[in-house]
């Protein structure tokens, strides 16, 4: 994983106009110094290890208080849960890590729009996959305005996908009338199967949920767009000097999260059999936590997909206990705030410490 920079490359002798692509130089290697870089990547893989212990013994803890916590059709009904988040937690962490303080509140109400679109033309007749990929098309579309609005515009990150998510969430009511569409017409059968049904002994938005995040880390690690939000969200100026179109991997980073959560909510409607604008509403909040548990810096350039990953298992982990110890429900969101407020504190003690 390229570590996140710091500061802007050497542009060498004067009136040298050659980039760092051109000699063929990696630009985040350059802009930060080898120490800082090397105490950067020990810190983050120590912290993503801090992670998966921590919800090792979280697990070990609940199985004593609550045995059935380890039965299968319990921890695949765990995994089912936080599918969701983890799943729109990919795109949502492909934003925070491009810096500039990027972060999509929409994703909930993406979750419910591309649900209702395809519920809607699913009940019209339209084969589903022709459906799921308008369901998608909607949320690319949607991430697209997001991401224009912050490169072009130049408007502070919070405030156009706060204004999409409700623009997003009345579109669905719009086109639900505020009712649930239950009517998924002649191919209901085979779009419920998606949500419902089973690869073996595994529930399909957990297969979902591995191949979203596989794809998610090959796309961050393997792929010269994962290099470039990498170096973008450490050090943005440094990157355009060095060739790199810091709009336009941002833009790219906004569409990503835009279509990953209309995908999850399409998959989520297909589970609950009915397509609803209330899907996917306050989501945003445990998908955030996801991200910054699993130590996606708020600041840019710093996480991966792992460690997402183990921060929405964790959550899901410690929702599921609450229920089986018989927790009330809205002790649920004390505990995700809870989680988030002492995340970014660690983050920020993790800057100050590294002298960022």
């Amino acid at each position: 994983m390229p570590p996140s920079t710091g500061s802007a490359p050497d542009t060498g002798e004067q009136g040298s106009t050659m980039t760092a692509r051109e000699t063929g130089s990696a630009p985040w290697q350059r802009a930060e110094p080898p120490a800082r870089a090397a105490w950067h990547a020990r810190a983050l893989a120590s912290y993503e290890t801090a992670i998966y212990a921590a919800l090792l013994l979280v697990c070990a803890g609940v199985s004593l208080v609550a045995p059935r916590f380890l039965q299968p059709d319990n921890l695949f009904e765990v995994a089912r849960n936080f599918s969701f988040i983890a799943a729109v937690g990919v795109g949502e962490a492909i934003v925070i890590l491009t810096g500039g303080g990027g972060i999509d509140l929409s994703v909930g109400s993406l979750m419910g729009l591309g649900g209702v679109v395809t519920t809607k033309l699913l009940g019209l007749g339209v084969a589903v996959p022709s459906a799921i990929a308008a369901g998608v098309a909607a949320g690319w579309v949607c991430g697209a305005t997001n991401g224009l609005l912050v490169t072009k515009a130049r408007l502070t990150p919070l405030i156009p996908t706060l204004g999409m998510l409700s623009v997003a969430h009345g579109l669905s009511l719009v086109i639900t009338q505020g009712y649930p569409l239950t009517d998924l017409g002649a191919h209901a059968q085979a779009f419920v199967s998606l949500g419902a049904g089973y690869v073996g002994p595994v529930p399909n938005p957990v297969v979902f949920l591995v191949l979203t995040v596989l794809g998610g880390w090959l796309l961050l690690t393997r792929t010269p767009f994962g290099y470039d939000v990498y170096a973008v969200g450490g050090n943005a100026e440094a990157s355009r000097l060095s060739g790199i179109n810091v709009d336009r991997t941002r833009l790219a980073a906004y569409m990503i999260s835009g279509a990953f959560a209309a995908l999850a909510g399409i998959l989520l409607a297909a589970r609950l059999s009915v397509g609803d604008a209330t899907t996917g509403q306050g989501q945003e909040l445990s998908v955030i936590a996801a991200a910054v548990i699993g130590g996606v810096s708020l600041l840019g350039g710093q996480g991966s997909v792992l460690g997402l990953f183990a921060g929405a298992a964790l959550i899901g982990v410690l929702l599921n206990a609450m229920v089986l110890m018989g927790v009330p429900a809205f002790w649920q969101e004390v505990v995700i705030g809870g989680t988030i407020i002492v995340a970014v504190l660690l983050d920020r003690l993790s800057i100050r410490f590294s002298g960022g």
